[in-house]
């Protein structure tokens, strides 16, 4: 097949084909440069993308992937002449990147965009709206290509399947200026295409273009559905991915490279490159990969240990030997775990599906980047890495690990999440602005950075998003690795859908998936009709280790029927109490958590306890925890939980279940509202966190009903519903629990979910996402695999924050907004006063951010990059004064009905008069104040 420069060099420059191309224009100055920069001429940009494009082909080596997609396709169309088609359809690709901007000959576009005095307006145009350029460039792709699949003589068969595929790859150019894919059939039947024959003679003769009118009336207006079905009859019972991968990808490469050009010239100066984008974000030299993947095995004693006696190794029977609990053998135990994954990966490295189940502190994250940097090292072509989590707790943590373990700098490593802040890879100035910010942005929209850690949703929307801005980055995914933590926190309703993609995508761009979980047995045991490759499992013994008491016996679960049946919170209370007293009697002291469903019930439980009389936690030792608290004063409560100081102090921790996410803290006590049995073992998780302590405990209870959050999913249905019952008995519940046996739950699930996939007529998986994936419905597929199904509103509290929390460790101060952000704020005029930062300054800038916005747009002064930059940067600023809520809560509705809060550009605000209440609605120690809202509704945060 030839190469995409190959089909470069066959297709004549813009500049050939367009008469009097030099009076067309495709950019103008932002207003502030008109005097010092000259305008873009329409080849210029051509040339640039097209530059752009083949750059992002070099350095993220795909070809292979593009060739492979394409090859794919036409042995499931079962094309006749298939070399001949190949190259066609690569040609096709290609193409639509040189024509993407043809359309820009529109003399609307010219004089009234491009204030061009070449041009004069026409007021009888065709175009919706008239300056458009994306309609005509689409019309001009498809009267070059369709008329060339009539000449090239192709067989009758593939004749008809290419002149549909023509028009969907013209798509990519219709909707370069969209915000969302949508539908490729429909916005191509949609578009009229073939009701403007004589209205485009004109512009194609331009070109030198002719387009013959029996196949615009045949393909573009009378016979376009009759050619879509019978495409859609050829595509039955074929995997339809190829296609679809395809052309997203295509959209990606093309909006990506449209975007860089855009913005090399938008930011260079007359006879500069500041623009210019050449940092791709890749591990570009081998050398670099040689020294990360020496780091693991250096930088950290316990991985020195495990690499250097790799070849002696004697292995442990998990199951049999190492018993006794104790720090000793529970390293062992770890550092088996990763000669056994050393070993399996080395013996796998062909291969791109890979499992980790490893139980809780095992030592998960050191595990994955041990198969990360094996990986590496045994397939030059892999040079980028994305860790995948549920929670920017674990994104900060991995972050800082990575850094630590990998030795990785600012210029390799950074977080992407909706409170990270703006990431820089160059040195700031002494003026507080970084070196060039004009990079640091494009580094940062894209990503260009070899190891990114993100968000779950952040990254699945990449696989499946409708949506331009994050398809942008979907070309960075081939050649990668990308690592999954905590899978089991993903409803299993879209673990088909996960497996689905995952799968696909691994096999058409050479990526290497590495899933982890503590608890979830491989995903692959769904029944997936399309699925690739099986899963290797790099601890394949995990029940072994799962089971052996230096993991398992670390928590007892106990299950005491007075806790199951007619709990009242009063009872709750005093066995709480009786048992936190009996370890305190016998330890000296105790460190309990206690867990609830509902912020409500925590904080209900917190005032029966101040008011119980008891003497065994100090007011001042007895934290909330929730939703609702601000992360600095979350960060405050945990640094004072770990510090060693307080080891000798009764502390109570209240919490609901956002301790759970990855939260970093070891209790000796521990009761739980039972819920999901995962969230149960997560729970277990953060006592006796290093198994250092005996006679630790978790005790379930059922004060809350868990269906109103659980209802849906699977897992609960299992343990609750009717049919199952005799299969997951009480005794199973704890047996799961207490000896690790979480397959027992999961086979349960898998014939479940599978049960359903094989339904006919019903909304399972083959409705929602194989047939959208043929239909190329990109609207639906997005719709119809949501990570967070749940809409959320962020909340901001104009409140004093301080600026520094005492560290955990040093007992020193840790900042809470770093010296950048400070240095930003004070650009505004804006200093800490006292230690402390006020919320309702950081709001004014915010507002004057988006006054100068609107100013700009008013003033039409175009892209204004430090708007954007500032934005960012204040974004994580921001996230510390803000947390979460159910969208249209009846608690969101009562605040806004009392004046408490009010909807304001973006957030949920709330305001002075709740603030300055008698009874405020929002307590810096225990969050959001239900004492101060009449509302009886529970809401889980």
């Amino acid at each position: 097949m030839l190469t995409c420069k190959q089909i470069f060099e066959l297709l004549l420059p813009i500049e050939q084909q367009l008469k009097n191309h030099s009076d067309y224009l495709a950019h103008l100055p932002n207003k502030e440069d008109a005097e010092k920069k000259s305008v873009e001429l329409l080849h210029e940009h051509c040339h640039l993308v097209n530059t752009y494009f083949l750059k992002l082909i070099e350095e993220h080596d795909l070809e292979n992937i593009i060739d492979s997609l394409i090859i794919d396709l036409c042995n499931k169309l079962k094309f006749e002449g298939k070399e001949k088609v190949e190259n066609f359809i690569k040609k096709l690709f290609v193409s639509t990147i040189v024509f993407h901007d043809y359309g820009k000959i529109n003399e609307n576009f010219q004089a009234l965009r491009m204030t061009n005095n070449k041009f004069r307006k026409n007021t009888t145009s065709p175009f919706t709206p008239p300056h458009g350029h994306s309609w005509l460039g689409t019309y001009i792709f498809n009267s070059q290509f369709l008329e060339e699949v009539v000449q090239e003589q192709f067989e009758e068969y593939d004749e008809c399947l290419l002149f549909t595929i023509t028009t969907f790859f013209s798509y990519a150019i219709l909707m370069h200026h969209s915000s969302n894919l949508g539908s490729v059939s429909e916005k191509i039947k949609d578009s009229n295409f073939g009701k403007f024959y004589e209205e485009m003679k004109s512009y194609l003769s331009k070109y030198g273009f002719t387009f013959n009118k029996e196949y615009s009336d045949f393909i573009l207006r009378d016979d376009y559905e009759t050619l879509l079905k019978q495409f859609r009859e050829e595509q039955q019972n074929e995997d339809s991915f190829p296609l679809y991968a395809l052309l997203k990808l295509n959209f990606s490469l093309l909006t990506a490279s449209d975007y860089l050009a855009t913005h090399e010239y938008m930011n260079s100066s007359e006879h500069g490159k500041e623009g210019a984008t050449v940092d791709f974000g890749v591990f570009k030299y081998r050398e670099r990969i040689v020294e990360v993947c020496e780091n693991i095995r250096k930088s950290q004693l316990h991985n020195q240990k495990t690499f250097s006696e790799l070849e002696s190794w004697k292995d442990y029977d998990a199951a049999e030997e190492l018993q006794e609990m104790s720090k000793p053998n529970l390293n062992l135990l770890r550092q088996q775990m990763a000669v056994e994954l050393i070993r399996n990966i080395r013996n796998n490295t062909d291969k791109r599906l890979f499992y980790i189940e490893a139980p809780t502190g095992g030592g998960k994250t050191n595990l994955s980047m041990i198969a990360l940097t094996e990986l590496l090292d045994q397939n030059p072509e892999l040079n980028k890495v994305f860790y995948v989590f549920p929670f920017t707790t674990l994104i900060t943590q991995t972050y800082k690990s990575l850094k630590e373990t990998l030795i990785l700098n600012d210029n390799e490593l950074v977080e992407i999440h909706s409170k990270a802040g703006f990431h820089s890879k160059r040195e700031e100035n002494e003026d507080g602005e970084y070196g060039n910010e004009k990079k640091d942005y494009i580094d940062n929209k894209f990503a260009l950075f070899p190891v990114s850690v993100l968000s779950h949703v952040k990254f699945f929307d990449i696989l499946k998003t409708n949506n331009k801005e994050t398809n942008y980055l979907l070309h960075r995914l081939a050649n990668s690795i990308v690592i999954i933590d905590e899978v089991q926190t993903y409803n299993p309703n879209i673990w088909d859908k996960m497996l689905y993609f995952i799968s696909q995508y691994s096999a058409y761009f050479n990526i290497r998936f590495i899933l982890m979980s503590a608890t979830l047995p491989k995903i692959d045991e769904l029944d997936i009709p399309t699925f690739k490759e099986e899963f290797v499992d790099l601890l394949p013994n995990a029940q072994k280790y799962l089971s052996n008491p230096n993991f398992s016996k670390r928590v007892q679960f106990v299950f005491d029927e007075e806790l199951m049946n007619n709990l009242t919170i009063e009872k709750l209370r005093d066995f709480v109490l009786e048992k936190s007293e009996i370890y305190a009697n016998n330890k000296g002291s105790v460190h309990t958590i206690i867990e609830f469903i509902f912020k409500k019930s925590a904080s209900n439980f917190r005032q029966l306890i101040l008011d119980s009389g008891q003497t065994l936690f100090d007011e001042e030792n007895i934290f909330v925890l929730s939703g609702t608290i601000l992360e600095p004063e979350r960060r405050k409560i945990i640094n004072t939980i770990k510090n060693k100081d307080n080891r000798d102090k009764n502390i109570l921790l209240i919490t609901t279940q956002v301790v759970e996410a990855g939260v970093d803290i070891d209790m000796d006590l521990g009761f739980k509202n039972t819920s999901l049995l995962d969230s149960d073992e997560q729970l277990a998780g953060r006592v006796n966190r290093n198994a250092s302590k005996d006679t630790c405990e978790v005790y379930l209870f059922k004060l809350n009903d868990a269906n109103f959050i659980y209802g849906k999913d699977e897992r609960y249905k299992v343990l609750t519903s009717k049919d199952t019952k005799a299969k997951i008995s009480k005794e199973d519940i704890s047996d799961i629990l207490n000896k690790k046996e979480f397959y027992r739950l999961y086979k349960e699930v898998f014939e479940r979910i599978n049960l359903y996939n094989r339904k006919a007529y019903a909304d399972n998986f083959g409705a929602e996402i194989l047939d959208n994936v043929e239909k190329l419905n990109f609207d639906e597929i997005d719709r119809n695999f949501k990570i967070i199904d749940q809409k959320n509103e962020t909340v901001f509290v104009p409140i004093q924050l301080p600026v520094q929390i005492e560290s955990s460790i040093t007992g020193e101060q840790e900042d809470i907004f770093s010296k950048d952000e400070l240095k930003f704020l004070e650009v505004f005029n804006l200093l800490p006063e006292a230690g402390m930062l006020d919320g309702r300054d950081v709001w004014d800038v915010y507002e004057s951010l988006i006054d100068r916005e609107i100013k700009n747009k008013k003033e039409e002064k175009g892209f204004d990059i430090k708007v954007k930059i500032d934005f960012k940067v204040l974004q994580s600023i921001m996230s510390k004064f803000t947390f979460s809520l159910f969208a249209h809560s009846k608690v969101v509705t009562e605040l806004q009905t009392l004046g408490f809060m009010q909807e304001k550009y973006g957030f949920l605000l709330i305001t002075e008069s709740g603030l300055n209440l008698s009874n405020p609605v929002y307590l810096i120690k225990h969050g959001l104040n239900e004492s101060a809202i009449q509302t009886t509704e529970n809401f889980f945060l």
